[in-house]
């Protein structure tokens, strides 16, 4: 700090010298006409005396006259022909001198007087200060300076040592710790900086502990299982218990084998859209194709599946198809800029969500949003989720209530998923009540720009094993 002080001060000293210098030798010429008539008028009456001076110390007394003045000045009295001041000064000021008026040169360092016999007077113009009071009183300015510098950058200096305390802080592993600044301060918007980053930090932190958590704690109860009937395979049974043994360890590898593959979608999706591939889809074709590869879980949970959607209906139930209740929907858009694959996977996660707590009906619509947008919409007619449980129902491993255990409320990672995929999308997802009081989920998807020119339709197959 106190070198960045040093530079400041040398910064200011160096720049007033600058200022000084240029005054000194580009003022006499820029105001030269002013300080002529300053001049005339501050010194009138000493040109009266002089002039009379000289006038009654005409012709051979005059020499004597001038070197007596000498002896009690140092202005440097001599006399000069009108002619030959012509060369040592500009047009105007020799039109000036011609008509009887005192006239400076140009750097305002001497003058020259016209007497009325044609005779001119140069002489020096009297300096008032001496050398060393100019160096005082530059020395002075330069105190100024400093003093003024010092008051500006101590406030300054206290803020930033605030904020270099909150980072010293913050480093050591408080991550709740934030910068508190003044909103007069200078810096304050460089605090807020510091604060969204910290904040962002602690978040990311926070998030990866609570993942690792997640993960352990999925991982623990299918391995214990594994451990047990590995050490069960062991024991003399018979061979259909030895089979249904061997079945239930392949159902366990199996749920170790999702856990894993919703761990690397979740993390592909954290890391944004680079992993987007884009095209131009047909909406009708995309619910349809969805809705189809839900039919028989819908089916073996006698359940209703509607599907609307602008120009094209489907719906898919139990052992027949149901009718389809269509929605209210107005320029619905009939193909859309996004990656199938991942819209497909996050409308089949809501579908497979509702389809454990939809008591006889699901919906799945799509609308026009604002701004050519998007909205896909998952409800159903289950019991719902409380208001003060919809924040988190986002969060990775987050289970309601203990009753939604694997078996009913999968990993906790199919509607965190859901909002990855809309985030990366550069949408959003809403939860909010549906009618009928069961859940309602509404995702946003914004008009992006098509990558490749060619229109693509996502083929059924590709979003029923995607």
């Amino acid at each position: 700090m106190l070198r960045s002080l040093i530079r400041l001060y040398l910064i200011v000293v160096i720049g007033g010298g600058l200022t000084i210098a240029f005054i000194n030798t580009s003022f006499s010429q820029l105001f030269h006409e002013r300080v002529t008539q300053t001049e005339r008028g501050a010194g009138r009456t000493y040109a009266f005396v002089l002039e009379d001076y000289l006038q009654r110390h005409a012709g051979p007394e005059r020499a004597a006259a001038l070197a007596e003045l000498k002896k009690h000045g140092s202005e440097g009295f001599r006399l000069m022909t009108i002619d030959a001041v012509e060369p040592l000064v500009g047009k105007r000021q020799w039109r000036e001198l011609r008509d009887g008026k005192l006239v400076l040169d140009d750097d305002t360092t001497s003058y020259y007087l016209p007497l009325p016999d044609g005779i001119v007077v140069n002489a020096r113009r009297s300096e008032a200060t001496t050398v060393e009071i100019q160096a005082l009183a530059y020395a002075l300015l330069a105190l100024a300076t400093l003093l003024s510098v010092v008051v500006w950058v101590h406030y300054h200096w206290r803020e930033l040592r605030k904020l270099e305390a909150a980072a010293r802080v913050f480093g050591s592993g408080n991550l709740s710790t934030r910068a508190q600044l003044s909103k007069k301060s200078n810096i304050y918007e460089l605090s807020q900086q510091f604060n969204e980053m910290a904040r962002q930090i602690e978040a990311s932190i926070l998030h990866q502990r609570e993942m690792m958590h997640g993960i352990s704690h999925e991982l623990k109860t299918p391995l214990a299982r594994l451990e047990f009937g590995l050490a069960l395979l062991q024991s003399p049974e018979s061979p259909e218990r030895q089979r249904e043994r061997q079945m239930a360890l392949r159902k366990d590898v199996r749920e170790l084998d999702e856990l894993v593959t919703e761990l690397l979608t979740l993390s592909r999706l954290e890391q944004g859209d680079g992993h987007l591939v884009l095209m131009q889809v047909s909406v009708d074709e995309l619910l349809d194709s969805v809705a189809a590869s839900m039919s028989n879980d819908v089916a073996d949970r006698s359940l209703t599946l509607s599907v609307s959607t602008a120009g094209m209906s489907a719906a898919g139930g139990a052992a027949a198809r149901a009718p389809v209740s269509r929605l209210p929907i107005a320029r619905t858009p009939t193909y859309h800029v996004c990656d199938p694959k991942l819209v497909a996977r996050a409308l089949l996660n809501l579908l497979r969500n509702s389809t454990r707590y939809a008591q006889q009906a699901i919906s799945l619509s799509a609308a026009a949003g604002a701004a050519g947008a998007l909205v896909l919409i998952v409800e159903d007619d289950g019991p719902g989720i409380p208001l003060a449980e919809r924040g988190r129902v986002f969060e990775p491993f987050h289970r309601l209530d203990a009753s939604r255990d694997r078996h009913t409320g999968g990993f906790g990672l199919g509607l965190a998923i859901v909002w990855r995929v809309a985030l990366v999308h550069g949408g959003d997802v809403r939860l909010e009540e549906a009618a009928s009081g069961g859940a309602r989920f509404v995702i946003t998807l914004p008009a992006l720009p098509l990558p490749v020119p060619a229109k693509e339709s996502v083929p059924r197959d590709a979003v029923r094993h995607g």
